[in-house]
């Protein structure tokens, strides 16, 4: 489990199949993150005992996260189970692909979008690794609440294409 001045991360989960997803899980590992490898079946059962979760969550004086970088698809499913233990998204970043060059676009609490996109737009190709700096660095404050959701509500309605990934928290 990772822990600093921020959240506390129990897992940081990434798409074993996608380049950009293993430079973000090598980066999560650097800074003490315990990763986890995802293919295209999140409802395996074994990804995520969210179960367990919600009862190490609960045993805490402080909220555990979960953090990712993974398909829109494998997002989407995991943010069902995970509402079921109580966790809610606080930050997205879509990574849509403009031929080999991936765009950024942020939800959630302004703060957060700003900072993401910003710090992201600098690194050109090397964008993952910034990205699994970002999560892991987001103070204990970004957990969910209503006030601090921004614009996350927006995240669903924009189209992204197959070869996009999404870096995503949920608290």
């Amino acid at each position: 489990m990772l822990a600093g001045g921020g959240l506390i991360f129990d897992q940081v989960l990434f798409d074993a199949r996608r380049s950009h997803a293993l430079a973000f899980a090598d980066k999560a590992r650097q800074l003490g993150a315990r990763t986890r490898a995802i293919g295209g079946d999140v409802a395996d059962g074994s990804l995520l005992d969210l179960g367990a979760h919600r009862h190490a969550v609960q045993s805490r004086a402080r909220r555990a996260a979960v953090a990712g970088m993974t398909d829109f698809r494998s997002l989407f499913l995991l943010q069902a189970i995970a509402a079921d233990a109580g966790l809610h998204p606080v930050l997205r970043i879509h990574h849509p692909m403009r031929g080999e060059i991936a765009e950024h676009e942020a939800f959630g609490a302004p703060i957060y979008r700003s900072m993401s996109e910003a710090r992201l737009a600098e690194c050109g190709e090397y964008w993952a690794p910034q990205a699994a700096r970002l999560v892991l660095g987001l103070p204990a404050g970004a957990a969910y609440t209503p006030s601090q959701a921004g614009n996350l509500g927006e995240a669903n309605l924009r189209s992204l294409g197959s070869r996009a990934l999404v870096t995503w928290v949920m608290a």
